[in-house]
């Protein structure tokens, strides 16, 4: 279930957020090449998986809004 604050948003919040998790993401994907070739293995407690979820579901909204938008 979404919460109402979610659904509230408007389709120009959630680009705004999908944008900054965006560069959120490819800052977690420079951090990890430097630390794989700094130290050799993978780093700890990755947040690229938590960005993703959270992309996925500002998509979901997204998708949600223009499905049930009215088209007339």
């Amino acid at each position: 279930m979404v919460s109402k604050k979610i659904q509230e948003l408007s389709n120009e919040d959630l680009s705004y957020l999908e944008q900054i998790l965006g560069e959120k993401f490819a800052e977690e994907l420079e951090r990890d090449k430097s630390w794989v070739q700094k130290n050799n293995y993978h780093r700890p407690g990755e947040k690229k998986s938590k960005i993703i979820r959270l992309l996925n579901a500002i998509r979901a909204q997204k998708d949600i809004k223009k499905r049930t938008a009215e088209k007339w």
